[in-house]
């Protein structure tokens, strides 16, 4: 069916990593955590140090832990945790099922971000950076893998528009910094319905969580949150119809049980005549089209 049905609610698999050892190692990896989101040097290019990689930055499920219960970091993380093992005793099933096995099989990595504005030059480097190094790294995480770029808290309680565009931005912020091509057979026009983002001569996924969504729950955590797979995650899960047709199937059973709206119309197969990816990587609260504020994220 859907490939993106599968991940109306997140995106597939979020992996963690490593228990935490020892008090004295734990607080090494705090300074090492502390390192990657402390602000750096100010700039106006994204193009500057954008070649730099820093493994540093995909924070384990260990590091998370090892934060300050009162950091910012700590209380996204463990809210994270929370919807996905539905830790509440009101919540329902995480309908994700994937989102789940991953995180238990510390299959996922997370990524701080300086600041809340997600445009800022140090924040799309940050990104830009932990993508280059993620993608290799995705293969040996697990099939259930995933990303999760964290933003801090903000002062003003935002609307879901106001949050979408916080993530488009976040996308044309790092077709900036690509030093790689755009693939010849993928089309550049976001309502085409074979565009998927590429970056890093790759194609990638994206869903974004926010806690201006009310009625999608399965879109709604306490801080903005864009999980990130590589299109390979998907090729893996869906690699046979029988298994696609098992996979959509055993997340959409659990989903009118966590959500108040319906299932999005825009979530379609890749490449159905009509679809665009650009709609479904944010989804909105009602079942209104989210579209792309660009139909070419590198016009200028």
């Amino acid at each position: 069916m859907l490939i993106a049905a599968c991940v109306v609610v997140f995106l597939l698999g979020f992996g963690v990593a490593i228990l935490i050892s020892s008090k004295s190692k734990s607080s090494k990896v705090f300074s090492k955590a502390l390192s990657a989101w402390l602000p750096t040097r100010q700039s106006q290019s994204y193009h500057e140090d954008t070649q730099r990689t820093d493994n540093d930055v995909l924070l384990t499920k260990a590091q998370c832990e090892a934060f300050p219960p009162v950091s910012w970091q700590k209380q996204a993380y463990d809210n994270v945790k929370s919807i996905l093992l539905a830790e509440d005793e009101a919540a329902e099933k995480f309908p994700c099922i994937y989102a789940t096995a991953g995180y238990r099989q510390n299959q996922h990595r997370y990524v701080f971000l300086h600041s809340a504005d997600s445009s800022e030059p140090r924040n799309i480097r940050l990104i830009a950076n932990a993508l280059r190094t993620f993608r290799p790294l995705s293969h040996s995480l697990g099939p259930n893998t995933s990303l999760l770029l964290v933003h801090p808290p903000t002062k003003e309680n935002h609307s879901v528009e106001k949050y979408r565009q916080c993530f488009w931005q976040i996308l044309r912020g790092l077709r900036t910094c690509d030093s790689e091509s755009w693939p010849a057979e993928i089309p550049t026009d976001v309502n085409a319905a074979k565009w998927m983002f590429c970056f890093d001569g790759a194609p990638w996924f994206f869903a974004a969580m926010t806690p201006a969504h009310e009625q999608r729950q399965s879109r709604h955590a306490s801080n903005f949150i864009v999980a990130v797979q590589p299109r390979w995650v998907f090729d893996h899960l869906f690699r046979t119809p029988e298994m696609r047709r098992h996979a959509v199937e055993a997340v959409r059973k659990l989903i009118p049980f966590y959500d108040t709206v319906d299932i999005s119309p825009d979530l379609a197969a890749y490449g159905d005549e009509g679809s665009t990816e650009a709609h479904q990587y944010y989804l909105l609260d009602d079942n209104e089209t989210a579209a792309c504020p660009y139909n070419d994220l590198d016009a200028s």
